[in-house]
């Protein structure tokens, strides 16, 4: 005898329903399959592991703790997590042409798609500064013009709840600008700086797709420069930033500029370049321009010590030998395109937002950037790798108090840290194709499904 009547749920009145795949049949005399199911999550209910595994709403976010809600406590990146909350800020497309199928030819002497840890110029100091644009970035420009120093930024075009750097009504697009008009160099770190290692295929390549697209907005052109977020990177992510025309740059000196307020940060920094003469040493150094303490005491400090012992200051692409029409390619033909030349789209203001907008990028219209909860930020520092029973996970700084960092944490079953940048899933696109089905687990379940089953078609047979 065959069972052949269709199910479409069960349990539908209940707190937390389990919607079955329509049509789906059970069958008494072959293989049982485990029905396919996807588990919603409203405003205020649990999502992600820690939840069944269920999915917010559209246009909600999974938080960090793993509850659904709208806001930056929700929403900012990379805490959100982006396979369980559809309204992430990680999951959020830039307006603007996506690049996606632009060329990727090879051009210059610089490898593409393998770790860049050091300089190759003697005597040479490149100074980068990670994770801004933000509201101390203007004045890093300050000194760093003062002092007539060029400098690196890898930028993250959402990250923290500040906002899509491309967005008129963000402030940033100016601030981005200057970067090129001072003569500095432009390179990629992300959209919302997820851990590379830690997302799905789909998601990694948005993440660096969405952010060239937000740099295109601003700049009209690609870098060729990437820093991935904790400089963690795999032989998957190395492959596809290969493809996708990257030089991958790490770093030698670490200044620690997020841990304590920055206190060891200049002895660090000292001692390291100070280790040999510029005859014979060039040193490549990582601090991020979203810390105050960096922007206000520690970019002039490195600046002075790097002079005072004969080094010269200049952009990682200088110092690895790379002239600067080879640090960007056009959007168009992928081709070496020098940014200082390059004309920018008109501005296209980000639809979701609700701020007005005067839809001009120029320093005088622009509105300024608002200062955020930095806690949100997640800093290059070493990751802490831990292992639990749902596998390996990736734990982040953040900047914040000595004392916040150090508690604060939530327990989530089955993973040892709740700092985790990202936990997996899909990529950004609309919500039809962003739900994963999920699997019905355990003899139990499947045992109470088919024996509920059984009880509601004897009962209608009745």
């Amino acid at each position: 005898m065959r069972l052949r009547r269709p199910f479409t749920a069960l349990f539908a009145g209940s707190a937390a329903p389990i919607a079955l795949v329509a049509g789906h049949s059970l069958e008494n005399d072959g293989p049982q399959q485990r029905p396919t199911v996807v588990k919603r999550a409203g405003a205020g209910a649990g999502c992600g592991p820690s939840a069944g595994n269920a999915i917010c709403d559209a246009g909600l976010c999974c938080s960090e703790g793993g509850f659904c809600g709208t806001g930056g406590a929700f929403c900012s990146g990379p805490a959100c997590q982006l396979s369980y909350g559809p309204g992430c800020d990680g999951n959020q497309v830039p307006a603007g042409t996506s690049t996606s199928n632009t060329p990727r030819p090879k051009f210059g002497n610089v490898p593409y798609g393998v770790d860049i840890s050091h300089c190759s110029v003697k005597g040479q100091v490149a100074l980068t500064f990670d994770d801004g644009p933000y509201i101390y970035t203007p004045e890093l420009l300050d000194t760093l013009k003062r002092n007539n120093v060029p400098a690196t930024f890898f930028i993250v075009g959402n990250n923290a709840g500040k906002g899509q750097v491309s967005d008129p009504t963000s402030g940033y697009t100016p601030i981005i600008q200057r970067m090129i008009a001072d003569g500095h160099q432009v390179g990629s770190h992300t959209w919302s700086h997820q851990d590379m290692n830690a997302i799905t295929p789909q998601q990694r390549r948005a993440q660096i797709i969405n952010n060239e697209i937000a740099l295109v907005n601003i700049l009209g052109v690609i870098p060729t420069y990437f820093r991935p977020p904790y400089t963690r990177c795999g032989a998957d992510c190395y492959q596809l930033l290969g493809e996708l025309g990257y030089r991958v740059v790490n770093y030698d000196v670490d200044t620690r500029d997020w841990e304590n307020g920055g206190a060891n940060s200049k002895s660090v920094y000292q001692s390291i370049i100070s280790q040999s003469s510029p005859a014979v040493s060039q040193w490549l150094s990582l601090a991020h321009d979203v810390q105050e303490f960096t922007v206000h005491s520690l970019a002039q400090f490195m600046i002075d010590t790097a002079k005072n012992l004969g080094f010269q200051l200049v952009t990682v692409g200088e110092c690895l030998g790379d002239p600067p029409s080879n640090w960007y390619r056009d959007p168009s033909t992928g081709q070496p395109r020098d940014a200082r030349g390059a004309t920018p789209p008109p501005p296209q203001r980000v639809p979701t937002t609700s701020s007005s907008s005067t839809g001009k990028s120029s320093s005088t219209s622009a509105p300024k950037p608002t200062k955020i909860a930095e806690t949100n930020f997640r800093l290059d520092a070493p990751p802490i790798t831990t292992s639990g029973t749902g596998g390996n996970t990736t734990s982040s700084r953040v900047v914040s108090s000595a004392s916040s960092r150090a508690g604060s944490s939530t327990s989530t079953p089955g993973v040892v840290s709740t700092r985790v940048p990202d936990i997996g899933g899909r990529r950004a696109v609309p919500m039809q194709e962003y739900i994963p089905a999920t699997r019905v687990g355990g003899s139990v379940t499947l045992g109470l499904v088919l024996g509920l089953a059984c009880m509601v078609l004897f009962w209608a047979g009745g």
